[in-house]
């Protein structure tokens, strides 16, 4: 997933912060998790992990990355697809994509069937005009061009292969959000757009027409009862019990429902009942899933003269007071927080959160505290404040730094076993 913000990137500043306060294992909450890129790699480290994402494209892939440990079996999806998967075209193109005959049963990773079941949902899942055709591609009634219009019947007719093979008990919930998680990637891939999904492109850019391709997802091996949730963080907080409670919030105002809807509407074509009224409530240009109830606090600017009060409750309104109810409201001894120099909270404030959580006066910034430049995303209709010309956004380039050079802000905490700050 082209999810902005994602952490991959960062991954090694990450590690080496924690490991410089000592802390090599254990388990790491990722309460934010995204596309799971941190879940994932402190996974590999040999960490138990707990992703949470609310968003249900970012938990499938959390149920993919982390909570799944070995690569299914799929018995009984290959007990369904028997005859498909012994036919000789079928291996012929099978061993042709993963190698010559006898070498991919020969590999000790366990992961035939699970690249049998990718392989049989790219080529023998037949199409269909179904939601993602009508809603969001070039051929369905809006017009809405996010997909050719191959590549949404494809979509369609994987989803509800996919939805009935849940529904029937014929995958398992590792085995499907794998499978669904493959999709929402190649389906990312494909997508007519410049960065979100808040917008698509009038005309098809060449990444967009190529055919929709799965891709067999990384299967990450781990000894510990890794699990990934839906839920509100500050709600989840509560009840999780870690070393370190990882924090990758929004820290802009562009609320993610809105920025990445489609995906949205993949994700969660499995769990609709009535898929006609799920269709029928999208609405507007681009086809937004009603989320009014969906917005986070942590998009909203901090409200000037309101001090965000110790153990507020979860309905809090603004960045500053979703923020210090988090750090505040874990178990976890140690937090780290990763947050954008450009987002809605500045450096001290953060501080002085991470100082309430620690019972502590002051935040030690030579230990504590880490920044990091690196290159800005930016679409192609993101221009310089100086050089904007009426394009879809313009950002401000800081004193003394190149146009698309950003820093991201890494900081750390930890408190005395008693519990300081709660």
């Amino acid at each position: 997933m082209r999810l902005i913000g994602n952490k991959t990137k960062l991954l090694g500043d990450i590690e080496q912060l924690l490991e410089s306060q000592g802390v090599r294992g254990g388990t790491l909450i990722d309460i934010f998790a995204g596309t799971s890129s941190v879940g994932r790699h402190f996974k590999r480290r040999g960490f138990r992990v707990l992703a949470n994402d609310r968003m249900a494209s970012c938990f499938a892939q959390a149920v993919a990355a982390v909570e799944v440990s070995c690569p299914p079996a799929f018995r009984r999806f290959r007990d369904a697809q028997g005859a498909a998967l012994a036919d000789e075209r079928f291996r012929e193109e099978f061993f042709a994509e993963y190698g010559p005959r006898g070498a991919s049963e020969r590999r000790d990773d366990g992961g035939e069937p699970l690249r049998e079941a990718i392989h049989f949902l790219g080529t023998r899942v037949a199409p269909r005009e179904g939601l993602v055709f009508r809603s969001f591609s070039d051929g369905g009634p809006h017009g809405r061009r996010y997909f050719t219009a191959e590549n949404g019947r494809r979509i369609d007719g994987m989803l509800e292969f996919l939805t009935g093979g849940l529904r029937r008990g014929i995958l398992t919930r590792g085995e499907f959000f794998l499978l669904l998680s493959a999709l929402i990637d190649a389906a990312d891939r494909v997508a007519n757009i410049s960065g979100t999904y808040g917008a698509y492109l009038k005309q098809f850019q060449m990444s967009a027409r190529r055919p929709l391709t799965l891709v067999v997802p990384d299967v990450v091996s781990s000894g510990h009862q890794n699990r990934a949730y839906q839920e509100d963080a500050n709600r989840l907080v509560r009840r999780l019990e870690g070393d370190v409670l990882y924090i990758d919030p929004p820290y802009n105002k562009r609320q993610y429902p809105a920025n990445y809807h489609v995906l949205e509407v993949l994700a969660r074509h499995h769990a609709v009942d009535d898929l006609d009224a799920f269709e029928a409530s999208l609405y507007g240009k681009t086809g937004l899933l009603p989320y009014a109830d969906e917005r986070s606090d942590f998009c909203v600017a901090p409200r000037a003269g309101r001090r965000a009060p110790r153990g507020a409750d979860t309905r809090r309104g603004d960045v500053a007071s979703a923020m210090l109810d988090l750090v505040t409201s874990t178990k976890a001894r140690h937090v780290v927080i990763s947050y954008n120099e450009e987002g809605l909270l500045g450096r001290e404030e953060i501080g002085g959160m991470l100082c309430r959580f620690a019972g502590r006066k002051t935040f030690d910034w030579k230990r504590g505290f880490r920044e990091i430049a690196y290159r800005r995303f930016r679409s192609d209709h993101d221009r310089p404040a100086a050089d904007h010309n009426g394009s879809s956004r313009s950002y401000k380039v800081l004193e003394g730094r190149a146009a698309d050079e950003i820093h991201e802000w890494l900081f750390f905490a930890s408190r005395d076993r008693a519990g300081a700050g709660r």
